[in-house]
């Protein structure tokens, strides 16, 4: 059958022009929470595939079901089965290839030109899980009724796609669907190749059990087959998955990762190498401040950002002196931690110190802890320090009671619990 005659008779050409805008539109609102590196701009963009696998799904099954109400495959069998439904589910599958694109174009501007392409094994994984969701859709439309097969299909492949991850228990199911690395990345992670691969094989078990229904020939053994190869590859892939529980990424190759100056160390990766003048030079600017009030810089600085604000790299070269965890006596049934109370003030007043604009910690941080970082930088340095040190003692030490006002904080001879 002719493509153009595909395309006219068929489901793909009318649900594209519903599922493309939309997906695009989609898309858009959530590029705020991508990163400018291409790991995590083609992660980000398979936020839709659970619509893009649901509506390949119901276009599947509504092609079979065609097939079976025309007794398509009774006719005299010049065609094999399997070729019958490779040339029907064509404008399907691109049409999958088609949303996956245009969800990856709305997220692409970040990282473009930066280092680096779309991530192959994503996209791959991606179209993987449609082309399963259509194997389903397909096999169930051979024997439901088209309106049925179709309405289930996108009802229950909406649900596959995107209730797995709204779960706290078993989160790992939402590796089997895609979703693992919805939420990846960072500059230091890159997509768990054990998710993907768990998503792969899942999928891969459905398209198994599809091919065994078409290509054998006996009822009974196609059934028995097609079981048996959908229970393995489902087995083999929630063997994969069980130990990711919600993490879906994995550390990056440190290969890449290069360091450079010193007093601080400047640690960059390859999407902030553009741009490492800025980062050396507001990080020493920093680093100097900061040694001015008799504070000594991390020796070793890294980076979340890629394109970088001046404001923003010496707040967070200033933020390397405060500790990253809460203390082991604020932990556990009942624990009593007053020196959170200190941990904005006191990041606030560091960043202050270290030259980032009050203007760029607003909204971020209560206007209160800016207000009151300010006021303690118009006292002496050593009231300053005075300041610093009691409510840095709160931060590490349960018994220790924070004083946020500096003058009492600065009391000679204060800082005991």
């Amino acid at each position: 059958m002719l493509l153009s005659t595909l395309l006219r008779s068929g489901p793909a050409a009318w649900t594209a022009l519903v599922l493309i805008p939309a997906l695009c539109w989609l898309s858009l609102q959530n590029t705020g929470s991508t990163i400018a590196t291409w790991d995590s701009v083609t992660a980000q963009s398979t936020i839709v595939l659970g619509f893009v696998s649901a509506a390949c799904g119901a276009c599947a099954a509504w092609e079979a079901s065609r097939i079976r109400t025309a007794h398509v495959l009774e006719w005299a069998p010049a065609r094999s089965r399997l070729r019958i439904a490779t040339e029907h589910l064509v404008p399907t599958a691109a049409l999958g290839l088609t949303g996956l694109a245009a969800a990856l174009a709305v997220h692409a501007p970040p990282a473009l030109g930066g280092p680096g392409l779309p991530d192959p094994a994503i996209l791959a994984t991606a179209h993987l899980v449609v082309l399963g969701h259509m194997a389903a859709g397909y096999l169930l439309g051979l024997k439901a009724p088209r309106l049925l097969a179709a309405a289930v299909m996108l009802t229950g492949g909406y649900l596959w796609g995107f209730w797995p991850a709204a779960l706290g228990e078993a989160a790992w199911l939402r590796h089997l669907n895609g979703q693992g690395i919805g939420e990846c990345c960072s500059l230091d992670r890159q997509p768990s190749l054990r998710s993907l691969g768990a998503t792969a094989v899942f999928s891969l078990g459905l398209i198994a059990a599809a091919l065994a229904v078409l290509l054998l020939d006996r009822s009974r053994k196609r059934t028995a087959s097609a079981w048996a190869l959908f229970l393995a590859c489902a087995l083999t892939a929630a063997t994969l998955a069980v130990p990711l529980g919600f993490d879906g990424t994995q550390p990056r190759d440190a290969s890449a990762f290069r360091c450079t100056g010193s007093k601080p160390q400047v640690c960059l990766w390859p999407e902030q190498q553009p741009h490492r003048n800025v980062f050396v030079r507001e990080a020493t600017g920093a680093a100097e401040h900061l040694r001015a009030v008799g504070l000594q810089p991390p020796a070793r600085i890294e980076f979340g950002m890629v394109k970088p604000g001046p404001s923003d790299i010496r707040t967070v070269t200033a933020a390397g002196l405060l500790p990253t965890e809460p203390p082991a006596c604020s932990q556990g049934p009942g624990a009593h931690y007053p020196g959170d109370a200190a941990f904005a003030p006191l990041y606030v007043w560091l960043a202050l110190t270290a030259g980032s604009s009050p203007d760029s910690l607003a909204g971020r941080w209560p206007q209160e802890a800016i207000s009151l970082a300010q006021q303690v930088r118009t006292l002496p340095v050593p009231a300053q320090r005075a300041w610093y040190d009691r409510n840095l003692r709160a931060l590490h030490d349960c018994r220790v009671q924070p004083e946020p006002d500096p003058a009492k904080a600065a009391a000679p001879g204060d800082g005991a619990p």
